[in-house]
């Protein structure tokens, strides 16, 4: 079905001398996803003001900032999409199914009727107000130019299901503006751009930053800090191990049964473990490896820093341009295809990375777990794959996106015989070289369950003549 909105916007600008600037935004939006009345209308204006500082009569006599502007704004924007996005406001619908077994133990399941998702007749817009703080400076003759920002964010009313209300209402939650997150950062950018003589060079560099921070999102008290995710940021890894090693032969005793248990003077996890498995650590100190012992780790696959260069030269006839892009401080934690071999009736195979790192009796040294029949508890091809840190990969990462060289002959005697004003050859390359210390994906992916098709290398050559 066709998605219904309406909105009017406006827009106002004003600029005196070209140094004091004005600008003024508008929108009144409505959205089906809301029931009709106050909540379904949202207003979202926004305002901005620049200053150019060297327009003003006390910056003409020096001769250092050859451009200087300050510029700040202020807005509020909305946002109607949540978990469920279609007419939150409606109630489900009843379906039918044979879900439902009466009794205990009883094996043979009966038509019911299910109630679908409730409707929430006061949910309303999603609404973050925006700040943005910046400056754009240029010097010595407008070869180095400066841009600088910094933001923050404050979003409310985030449209979420509540997570503290108890299953036992046996029915899916419906959205509500519960969950709030602050979001703040920086942007910053360099360009130098010269030319000496006959050589024309230019290189321009940014980067920025951004971390959030979560306020409240409803979640259930934890018997440990160290699980909540209100005070971290979004998308972090929630639920995982820590990995500490492998186990080995010698952490293994006899008991007076002749039995190889593990030793009693190390945490015991709820399962029986063998040498090779996955060793966890014991982080309330309780002397048991259990679900109190997940924590959240590591960041999200969404990188806080990315970096950016464009740099370049012409000289005579000859040209070289490159891009490099790159990120930090963002994780990607491996599932499904990466971490199990051998699963899902076979259709999956063994990639060489388990199999030449995996423990074994003779590889000890090994990174894996051991191989394991799929029927033990606790191996390779389910029990050592409970998420944990020892799947979780740091994802920062150098690349070369792009070169590109040419050269152009021009006015040689040879291309005039034949009519030639100008011949160009190119040469273009993209996803050149990438470093990272994930090998096993493409570290720029979104792919954490299944390995997607790899990142292609690309090359062209190219020939330009000009009659």
């Amino acid at each position: 079905m066709p998605r219904g909105y309406i909105g009017f916007v406006g827009r106002a600008t004003y600029a005196y001398r070209t140094k004091y600037l004005f600008d003024v935004n508008v929108g009144y939006n409505g959205s089906e996803n809301f029931a009709p009345g106050s909540g379904r209308y949202g207003l979202f204006p926004s305002v901005s003001a620049g200053w150019v500082l060297t327009a003003e009569k006390f910056m003409e006599k020096q001769h250092v900032v050859d451009y200087l502007k300050v510029r700040v704004s202020y807005g509020k924007v909305g946002s109607d999409v949540g978990s469920q996005t279609r007419f939150m406001y409606k109630p489900g619908s009843w379906s039918t199914g044979n879900s439902y077994s009466f009794g205990v133990d009883n094996p043979n399941s009966l038509e019911g009727y299910i109630y679908g998702t409730p409707g929430n007749t006061a949910v309303t817009w999603e609404t973050a107000k925006k700040q943005n703080y910046g400056i754009d400076a240029k010097f010595l003759n407008n070869h180095l130019s400066v841009n600088f920002d910094y933001f923050f964010e404050h979003r409310t009313g985030i449209l979420i299901t509540p997570n503290s209300v108890p299953s036992i209402i046996a029915t899916s939650l419906p959205n509500m503006n519960i969950g709030i997150v602050d979001n703040k950062g920086y942007e910053l950018s360099i360009g130098w751009d010269d030319t000496f003589k006959d050589f024309h060079y230019y290189a321009n560099a940014n980067m920025s930053f951004a971390r959030n921070k979560i306020i409240y999102k409803d979640e259930v008290k934890h018997n440990y800090g160290y699980q909540d995710e209100t005070g971290g940021t979004t998308g972090r890894n929630s639920g995982l191990y820590k990995y500490v090693r492998l186990y080995q032969e010698s952490d293994f005793v006899t008991n007076a049964a002749g039995e190889k248990i593990l030793n009693p003077k190390l945490p015991q996890p709820y399962v029986t473990v063998s040498p090779g498995d996955c060793m966890f650590a014991d982080l309330n100190n309780d002397g048991i490896v259990d679900t109190n012992d997940q924590a959240i780790f590591g960041y999200s696959n969404r990188p806080e820093y990315t970096f950016g260069l464009n740099a370049g030269f012409d000289y005579k006839g000859f040209s070289f341009s490159m891009q490099w892009t790159g990120a930090t401080h963002v994780d990607k934690l491996l599932q499904t295809d990466y971490i199990i071999p051998f699963t899902n009736a076979g259709g999956r195979g063994l990639l060489k990375h388990l199999y030449e790192g995996c423990w074994t009796p003779e590889n000890t040294e090994g990174i894996y777990p051991r191989p394991a029949k799929a029927t033990e508890t606790w191996n390779f091809g389910s029990g050592n794959n409970p998420s944990s840190t020892l799947w979780l990969q740091d994802s920062s990462y150098l690349r070369l996106k792009s070169l590109n060289i040419g050269y152009t002959f021009k006015g040689k005697p040879l291309l005039k015989k034949v009519g030639v004003n100008a011949l160009t050859i190119t040469f273009s390359g993209y996803n050149l070289l990438t470093f990272s210390p994930l090998k096993l994906a493409d570290p720029e992916s979104v792919t954490s369950n299944s390995g997607g098709y790899p990142l292609s290398k690309l090359y062209s050559f190219g020939l330009n003549l000009n009659f």
